[in-house]
């Protein structure tokens, strides 16, 4: 399963490392509004797109059309630093606190407790983030693939067949906010599950937090009761 979008409300600790970069930094927009950044967020996919919100000539004035860019050297450049800046507030014992957990992940811990092994994430946050968020909420355990993985994989589907996820005789389900990333997934997995509350937009096949955790809840007791 995904992790931000759906354990994890974590746009406003995004927002605080691109506005933590932008501070002295004259070729990066200064002052992005958070609803500004929201609007953007529902778009994007990976942390290299924030640069086409925050470099100054670059700017994306049609978020429609983040998806048809082709990242390039400055791009990716941004991606890196990114990930340097988070790295750097992840120094702060209170960093943590930015992350808002879902409903949904509270309901889920004890399930991720009891039957750790049988979930995975995999996400474009870079790993070291998510292994200090889940432990700041007292979960561990839990196989996690990050940004580096995917780059490494090329996708998140490249990911899940890399480490044999869906082999045969595995009964897979699959959580994403993101219908980007959930689509590769349709044909390759048992289920899929579009996260509704996440930063995508929701649609009639998307399902609720309460429904999504029945649906983990029931799977669990069927194999493992």
């Amino acid at each position: 399963m995904d992790f931000d979008g759906v354990l994890f409300n974590s746009a406003y600790e995004a927002y605080q490392v691109c506005e933590h970069m932008a501070k002295g930094d004259r070729n990066l927009r200064s002052g992005v509004s958070f609803d500004d950044f929201m609007s953007f967020r529902a778009h994007l996919v990976d942390a290299w797109q924030y640069s086409r919100l925050y470099q100054k000539s670059r700017v994306l004035r049609d978020i429609t059309k983040l998806h048809e860019i082709t990242p390039d050297d400055d791009d990716w450049s941004f991606s890196e630093r990114f990930f340097v800046a988070r790295s750097e507030m992840l120094q702060n014992p209170d960093w943590a606190k930015l992350m808002s957990p879902y409903p949904f992940f509270y309901q889920l811990r004890p399930l991720l407790t009891r039957y750790a092994p049988s979930f995975k994430i995999l996400s474009t946050r870079n790993r070291a983030s998510i292994e200090r968020t889940l432990e700041f909420f007292e979960v561990g355990g839990i196989e996690i693939h990050g940004q580096e993985a995917i780059r490494e994989h090329h996708s998140k589907l490249g990911v899940a067949k890399h480490n044999g996820w869906l082999e045969s005789g595995r009964y897979v389900v699959y959580i994403d906010d993101m219908n980007a990333h959930l689509e590769p997934f349709e044909i390759e997995v048992d289920m899929c599950l579009h996260a509704g509350w996440g930063y995508d937009v929701a649609h009639v096949d998307s399902f609720t937090q309460g429904q999504v955790f029945q649906i983990i809840n029931s799977l669990l007791k069927i194999a493992y009761d």
